[in-house]
């Protein structure tokens, strides 16, 4: 069996705010993030049912965390969709289905995937 794609890995942004991100690419899969030292978790990410998180990045700026979420929506028909995630903000920025060929590849699958 392949491995699972996951994530969990301490995030600082540009200002300093330090959070936990956790996800994985299965069933239920979302990305979360936990602020540090004792803040919420909240989900960065959740593209629903068949769909799970394959690509999590931050930003060149480092202020944003970037979700790519792929899959096969309800079982029915091929999904893509991208996440912006405001590290400082703690919101939701912007959400929106994506053609997947417009994409850069996705980071490397390693035996301690992160960020």
């Amino acid at each position: 069996m392949p491995p699972t794609r996951g994530w969990n890995a301490e995030v600082t942004s540009a200002s300093g705010t330090r959070v936990i991100v956790s996800g994985t690419h299965m069933a239920g899969g979302r990305i979360t993030v936990r602020y540090l030292p004792n803040g919420p978790e909240l989900v960065a990410a959740d593209a629903g049912d068949y769909v799970y998180p394959t690509d999590v990045r931050v930003n060149q700026s480092g202020t944003a965390l970037l979700v790519k979420a792929a899959g096969s929506a309800g079982g029915l028909s091929d999904e893509t969709w991208l996440f912006e995630w405001s590290l400082d903000d703690r919101r939701l920025v912007s959400k929106a289905r994506v053609e997947p060929s417009v994409l850069p590849p996705e980071c490397q699958l390693q035996k301690t995937d992160g960020l």
